[in-house]
């Protein structure tokens, strides 16, 4: 989001098999990470504005892929994953990247990714700022 709405969606299959559901979110946050540090560079480098000094925020739903980008061990799954990924730990540990657990029931990406019951989604589109007539 920049300055109260999205730049930027892609939805797409993932090109790796993971073994859990905790590996395929966390390199979904890697993807998401490389895709925050480009387009921040980029405004930066168009002098859109002087610096943007605050650290990315992404919002995850997976508890376990938050905590495993949030700390300097690897255990359990984590220990399979390839070392490029480590990158986001250590934009993490540079304090460019803030990674935060979101509940799936506030996901506002959820209706673009997954079928919800009418109601959720008729909530969730609403509050991306469409109007009913739109759905």
């Amino acid at each position: 989001m920049l300055a109260g709405g999205p730049i930027s969606w892609k939805s797409h299959k993932q090109q790796l098999t993971t073994t859990s559901t905790m590996m395929a979110e966390y390199i979904a946050v890697y993807n998401v990470t490389c895709h925050g540090m480009l387009l921040k560079n980029l405004i930066t480098g168009l002098k859109i504005v002087n610096s943007i000094y605050r650290s990315l925020k992404l919002y995850c739903d997976n508890s376990d892929a938050v905590s495993f980008s949030n700390s300097n061990s690897s255990t359990g799954a984590g220990l399979y994953l390839d070392t490029k990924y480590l990158f986001v730990r250590e934009r993490v540990e540079e304090n460019n990247l803030c990674i935060e657990y979101i509940s799936t029931k506030i996901m506002l990406a959820d209706p673009m990714t997954k079928g919800l019951p009418p109601e959720v989604f008729e909530e969730h589109v609403s509050k991306m700022g469409f109007s009913k007539d739109f759905i």
